[in-house]
């Protein structure tokens, strides 16, 4: 598509860096209006947490996108490491922004699961715009397609597989921003005035959030080009989504059966 969105100075300026700014930047502004319902009353609490969401996201989302798509024993490795283009791991980045919000939260003596309710409240909104990214970059491309709908990489600089360059392929980053873009709907509007009500008690958003994404990224799973099965025929994504259903599942059950507060 278009991985390249500008020249500067000699310096490429990618199309998903900057997609993936201007999601932090939209959904820095949302989490900024509701940072008192977190428990946040200094700016430096704030930018506390969303430092922790940034590094843990970009550490976790690194190191699984490098496991699972760079031979280790390869020459790709550093170059990766380091790669300002290269893509991440979502899942990867659910367990580093998780464990970045529980650091700041046992630092700050905040409810961690509060403050994880209003992160994934935004997650899939920040996601919509990562998957654009994707797809302007051309990574996490999809399955070969016929579809009318089917679209081609062409672009020399794109991340797609050189098989695949000019083919026609499943618009998989398409299907899932609009799937992210439904998951947030549903929280913001059905699920978040609740929470706020105080008829909900915390972690439940955060667990419908975990069971939904989850669901979504398994059947995703059987659209994209850039897996391959790894045990019993799921790809590694599929199951790392069956363990994030499993998870989410067992976050909405438990937290259900304690007494609702309003903070």
């Amino acid at each position: 598509m278009h991985p390249v969105l500008f020249e500067l100075g000699g310096m490429r300026v990618y199309s998903y860096g900057a997609l993936i700014a201007l999601g932090g930047l939209v959904s820095g502004l949302i989490w900024n209006a509701k940072r008192k319902a977190m428990g946040l009353r200094r700016d430096e609490d704030f930018w506390l947490l969303i430092n922790a969401i940034l590094f843990g996201g970009f550490l976790g989302g690194r190191i699984l996108f490098i496991l699972e798509y760079v031979p280790l024993r390869g020459p790709q490795l550093w170059p990766a490491i380091f790669s300002f283009n290269k893509g991440f791991s979502v899942l990867g980045a659910f367990v580093g922004v998780a464990a970045g919000i529980w650091i700041v939260a046992r630092h700050l003596r905040l409810e961690f699961l509060r403050v994880l309710d209003y992160v994934s409240l935004l997650a899939p909104l920040w996601h919509v715009f990562g998957r654009l990214g994707c797809f302007a970059a051309g990574c996490c491309f999809g399955s070969q397609s016929d579809a009318p709908w089917a679209v081609r990489f062409t672009d020399p600089l794109c991340m797609v597989s050189s098989r695949l360059l000019g083919a026609a392929l499943h618009p998989a980053q398409l299907y899932e921003a609009a799937g992210d873009m439904a998951v947030f709907a549903g929280l913001f509007f059905m699920v978040l005035p609740r929470l706020e009500r105080g008829s909900m008690p915390a972690g439940v958003l955060s667990g419908v959030y975990f069971t939904a994404y989850g669901v979504l990224r398994f059947f995703m799973e059987f659209y994209r080009g850039d897996t391959v099965p790894a045990a019993f025929g799921l790809t590694a994504g599929q199951g790392l989504s069956f363990c994030l259903v499993a998870c989410g599942l067992a976050l909405v059950f438990w937290r259900r059966r304690k007494p609702c507060t309003l903070s």
